[in-house]
């Protein structure tokens, strides 16, 4: 294996979870000597330069790719678009979006009716569900190979397809503690909007008493009474520190595969609370769990108080948050990924 296509349903300007990780793939790929052409289709373009890519990725926008000089062809999977990606060479098909792994999601969203689903996630992935539910033995066989990156979604997939389960990964040299805890007790909120920011507002509001500084970043946030809104912050380095100087990260999502940002935070030595979704129990982390605004409130004050009276219990807790991602570093990662890539180039599938 020589070349390899990395192809996306959007454009790696929109710099969401998949579009990092294939930006971060891309380069790891370049560095192990191997050529990476990126391949996107120009959906949710925004206008920004991708920075973060080496300048030996070759990086390709249109609505229809040919691709010709590649030895295997590695896809982010969304339904019928992944057929624009034209090449007679092994493909392996990646599930990184809850809409095609509803059982993943809270209780909420899997229980969530057709109409529901439209209303709160709009049209396009309410008609890739429809289209993913009706036509998915279909779908899957198109792909050599299937990579699922959350080892609950093991249990969804029973086809003839070999399906490889290698989770994303972090590099823990780049995210770790670099700055000390603020003095004033800091919570945190990451995301977009739509990963339930309204959410943590009530939280706020209800903890609005209790001297606690609520902080949140993401792109599309705004300054809500006593949230403070950072802006959008893509920088690693940065957003190293501020994990590190938070006391605790509130991940308020209702729909996840494989949370990165809950990877990051813990590498910076800070505890989490979130809800209590399969994906995100699929990560094996010492989080702690919350159902409802009250709940979230209590933890977080829970929290505070080893932060105030049980500081070296507090700290404990952040070594354990350090240690126990470790098996997602990226030195124990990669490797499996690449092996992944090597063994569909060759056809060695069982």
């Amino acid at each position: 294996m020589k070349t390899i296509a990395l192809c996306h349903h959007y454009s790696l300007t929109f710099h969401g979870g998949g579009e990092r990780f294939l930006i971060d793939a891309a380069n790891q790929l370049t560095k192990a000597g191997y050529k990476v052409n990126i391949y996107a289709l120009p959906f949710e373009r925004k206008p920004t330069k991708l920075k973060d890519l080496r300048k030996e990725v070759e990086y390709k926008e249109n609505f229809i790719h040919r691709i010709q000089d590649a030895d295997v062809i590695y896809i982010i999977y969304a339904p019928l678009v992944h057929r624009f990606f034209i090449g007679d060479v092994p493909r392996i098909g990646s599930f990184h979006a809850f809409v095609f792994l509803k059982e993943l999601q809270s209780i909420e969203v899997r229980t969530m009716g057709y109409v529901d689903f439209l209303k709160k996630f709009g049209f396009s992935r309410f008609i890739s569900r429809i289209f993913f539910d009706k036509f998915k033995e279909n779908e899957l066989c198109c792909f050599d190979a299937l990579h699922v990156i959350n080892k609950e979604v093991l249990k969804l997939f029973n086809c003839k397809e070999k399906v490889y389960y290698v989770p994303n990964w972090i590099d823990t040299s780049r995210f770790k503690p670099l700055d000390g805890k603020d003095s004033k007790f800091t919570v945190l909120y990451s995301g977009r909007r739509a990963k339930g920011f309204s959410t943590f507002i009530k939280i706020a509001d209800l903890l609005k008493m209790k001297g606690i500084n609520f902080i949140a970043v993401g792109p599309d946030l705004v300054n809500v009474r006593n949230v403070r809104n950072l802006g959008f912050i893509s920088n690693a380095d940065y957003l190293a520190r501020l994990y590190s100087r938070v006391h605790l990260l509130v991940y308020t999502s209702t729909i996840d595969v494989f949370p990165l940002t809950l990877l990051e935070v813990s590498a910076c030595g800070t505890p989490i609370v979130a809800l209590p979704t399969k994906a995100i129990q699929g990560l094996d982390l010492p989080i702690f769990y919350a159902t409802s605004v009250k709940d979230f409130a209590t933890v977080i004050c829970k929290l505070q108080n080893l932060w105030t009276g049980k500081r070296e219990e507090y700290f404990d807790l952040c070594k354990r948050m350090r240690i126990e991602v470790g098996k997602y570093d990226l030195k124990n990662v990669f490797p499996k990924f690449l092996k992944m890539l090597k063994e569909v180039a060759s056809n060695a599938v069982s």
